[in-house]
């Protein structure tokens, strides 16, 4: 097959979606199949073979540093793509290249299959700051908009289907966990990372968070659990960046050396960052799956995660990691995991990660796609 994926983040940036993309352009390939990607140029110029690039400016001052808005779909581009003859096309986002998607898909006469990754309910607060409830009905309607204009919607979680049944979506639902290339997470190099995250621990046990920094993710209530907990014995490195750094940083000021901001870390860096900490955790509830919660468990590092239905069934307690819903359960589970043999967790976290491999991933996307060009 010939499968077009259309996505508004594509590499260099990091986060789900471009993780997603990624994995899933790299099983396909694998798999037999022609594959390549749609996306908005960045800042910075981008020429990577089998990817199209549209104009568009940034959002730096609006949204955030990695949001870009498109300026068009160029004739050159659209019909160059319609040559290429896609036989299916996959939408990763619901915004800027949701168009050009569907217009490519209806010309060429192929399905449209569209991933929804983001519950947009829990971003509402960023475009409709004088009412939270309003938001929440706009996210709503978008999303029933937008999905009734794809032929096939994938979820990674069930959590995120039930979502989409009590917002009314009527198109067929297919849940589809996002796959991950284990080998990355399982032979990690140590480098330069790993050594200086291990010099900055001197010697203590330590948490860690990765991610997007904002109100969403709960970042600010894991500090203050860090800061009531009774083990001083004890480091929180928080890396990656977002809106919210600023006012972490400042929250954290007077933990100086037990609380870490690591800034931005390189893709390739990830894994390494992940096996230096003993213990990684996270207290969203936005997450539609939850890529970082895997990356962790692959990389056989034990997670102490929000209770939340996105890792439902995959975190066992005792095993794995622990679930808290407060701090009374925070504390509970971290002390457990503390006084725990974690080497000896570090196979039973591996095994709950084995479900999301790439070639998983691939495998069920290419079933989906052949079900529905058949039907057409």
């Amino acid at each position: 097959m010939k499968i077009l994926i259309t996505t508004d983040f594509f590499s260099p940036t990091v986060n789900g979606v471009v993780t997603s993309t990624v994995n899933l352009r790299k099983g396909l390939t694998a798999r037999g199949h022609e594959v390549r990607i749609l996306t908005l140029q960045q800042k910075e110029k981008n020429n990577e073979e089998g990817v199209w690039y549209l104009p568009s400016v940034g959002l730096d001052a609006f949204v955030a540093p990695t949001v870009r808005f498109r300026m068009g779909l160029p004739l050159a581009v659209r019909r160059e793509i319609l040559q290429w003859k896609p036989d299916v096309v996959h939408s990763q986002c619901e915004f800027c290249t949701f168009g050009p998607a569907r217009k490519i898909a209806t010309k060429a006469k192929v399905p449209l299959v569209n991933t929804y990754h983001t519950m947009y309910e829990d971003y509402a607060r960023y475009l409709f700051r004088f009412s939270n409830k309003f938001g929440r009905f706009a996210a709503k309607k978008f999303t029933q908009q937008r999905l009734s204009l794809v032929d096939a919607v994938i979820v990674p979680t069930q959590k995120t289907k039930e979502l989409l049944v009590r917002y009314g979506v009527n198109t067929p639902v297919s849940v589809i966990p996002s796959g991950l290339d284990l080998a990355r997470f399982r032979d990690v190099q140590k480098g330069e990372l790993y050594n200086s995250m291990r010099s900055m621990a001197a010697g203590r046990k330590s948490i860690l968070y990765v991610g997007r920094l904002a109100k969403e993710k709960n970042i600010g209530e894991l500090i203050e659990y860090f800061r009531s907990f009774d083990e001083k014995d004890l480091v929180f490195f928080i890396a990656g960046y977002g809106p919210a750094r600023k006012e972490l940083e400042e929250q954290a000021a007077d933990l100086q050396g037990r609380v870490i901001f690591l800034g931005v870390v390189p893709p390739e860096n990830v894994p390494e960052c992940y096996a230096a900490a003993d213990i990684f955790v996270s207290a969203s509830t936005s997450e539609t799956q939850g890529m970082t919660y895997f990356e962790a468990l692959s990389c056989g590092t034990p997670v102490l995660c929000r209770e939340d239905e996105c890792i439902s069934g995959v975190v066992e307690e005792g095993k794995n990691g622990y679930l808290f819903r407060d701090f009374e359960s925070f504390e509970r589970g971290l002390h457990a995991l503390l006084e725990s043999d974690l080497p000896s967790m570090a196979d039973d976290c591996r095994a709950a990660a084995q479900e999301f491999s790439v070639e998983t991933f691939a495998e069920r996307a290419e079933e989906l796609y052949l079900s529905l060009i058949n039907k057409k």
